[in-house]
Formats: structure tokens, sequence, C-alpha cells
């Protein structure tokens, strides 16, 4: 009888040890695989990262500023010196395209382009729920402290500062040409 039992046992610990194993990614996993994809993108397209702003020049062609939350910015133009004003003025968005970063540097380089019927993208600048659309990000408002009305900008924006579908399923966003239309 006690050797059926411990038979028995035996078999149930292997049992155990075998299929509680999770094959799903863990938060930090996937954080990690996010910063080697942005890493291999920057690589790839020879992009320099400083972490100031130049802010007495433009951007040299493939110089991007760092910020501290981790979102990378160049600026194609300043914009025309009109600021935005904090919890007041909506902010219009459009932008040529976007992609995700992971698939990009994965190998699939399809860009993706949006309708025109969803632009301009539209948030209050200073208030965050507004920044939580399907398209409209914190991302995009952290550049609001560095550039003016009719900035256009390329963007890196890790899953944690993007859109909440990003966020949830941890996908960083490059965006080509974003402009800030108008303020209002």
């Amino acid at each position: 009888m006690r050797k059926i039992f411990i038979f028995i046992l035996s078999w149930g610990i292997l049992f155990v040890a075998l299929f509680s194993c999770s094959k799903t990614k863990t938060p930090q996993e996937y954080l990690r695989e996010e910063k080697r994809a942005i890493e291999r993108y920057l690589e790839r397209n020879n992009i320099q990262v400083t972490a100031e702003y130049p802010q007495n020049r433009s951007f040299a062609e493939n110089e991007y500023f760092r910020t501290n939350d981790g979102l990378y910015i160049h600026v194609v133009d300043s914009g025309n010196g009109k600021k935005v004003r904090p919890m007041i003025d909506d902010v219009s968005v459009r932008f040529d395209y976007f992609f995700d970063v992971k698939v990009f540097v994965g190998g699939d380089t399809t860009t993706y382009m949006l309708p025109y019927t969803y632009f301009p993208v539209s948030f209050r600048y200073g208030i965050t729920s507004s920044y939580d659309g399907y398209y409209s990000c914190n991302g995009w408002a952290i550049p609001l402290n560095y550039v003016s009305e009719k900035a256009i900008i390329d963007l890196i924006i890790p899953s944690s500062l993007g859109s909440q579908s990003d966020n949830n399923a941890y996908i960083p966003r490059f965006y080509k040409n974003l402009q800030y239309t108008k303020f209002k």
C-alpha cells in the first residue's frame, strides 16, 4: 500500500511540476523586449540620441532627444512660436504614418496610414484624461514643452507613454511628421 501511495504521489508531483510552468511573458519580459526593439531601431537607422534638448540650434538629420520619460523626439520644424496654454487650449494633431517598432525591427516594414476621416485628432493639453483616445496619448503632449504650434516632429513613443491600447499590449510606436496643427 505504501509503495502505491509513493508511486501516485511521485506522479502527481511530476505532473504538477511539468504543467505548472506558464508560457506567458511577464510584464518585465515585455518591457525588456520593447527596450531591445527601440535600441535596435535606433542602431539600424544610425540615430544619435542626446540627453539635452538642443536649445540654440536645429536638430541634426538623425538626432533625437530622449526625455526622462523615455520619449524620443526629433524636431523637423519647431513651429511658429505660439505656445500651448495648459488646460485651456485644444491641440489638433496630424501625422503622415506610424508603425509598431517591435514589428518593424522584426522585418515587417509596413507603415500604417490612417484614413483622413480620423484627422485631426484633438486633445486638451494639460488634461491627461483627454489623451486616452484610441490614437492620442501622453507621448503626443510631452513635446509641447519644447515646441509650438505648427511644429513638425518625429516621435518614438514607448508603450508606457502610448495610447491605452499600446500600453496594454506593450507596443512602442514611431510617428512620422507629427504636426500640431492648431491651438485654440
